[in-house]
């Protein structure tokens, strides 16, 4: 089975994907929904928070966002007050189409 990288361009603009890392030991899972929402709340056309992933035995959660650059992230997560610890770009790649079935 093979995937497909995601790239291209929106708008004219190269699609840049960006994981955010946060430790976050004293937010339970309704904290993180909550936080969440506002990010998506702070979002423009070209930055995009993805989803979120918990990881509650770890103390960690991940964020996916679609940006122009970094900057742009860490701006969207300053505004919503979402604290991160790092951000690293990274390439996605989407399962490819299963025509089997």
């Amino acid at each position: 089975m093979t995937g497909r990288r995601e790239g291209g361009t929106a708008g004219g603009t190269p699609r840049r994907f960006f994981l955010v890392e946060r430790y976050v030991p004293s937010m339970s899972a309704a904290d993180v929904d909550a936080a969440t929402a506002l990010l998506d709340g702070m979002t423009d056309a070209e930055t995009r928070h993805l989803g979120t992933l918990l990881i509650p035995g770890e103390d960690t959660c991940l964020s996916l966002f679609e940006a122009p650059e970094q900057v742009a992230v860490q701006a969207v997560n300053g505004r919503a007050g979402f604290a991160l610890d790092r951000i690293v770009e990274v390439q996605l790649f989407a399962p490819a189409n299963d025509a089997s079935g």
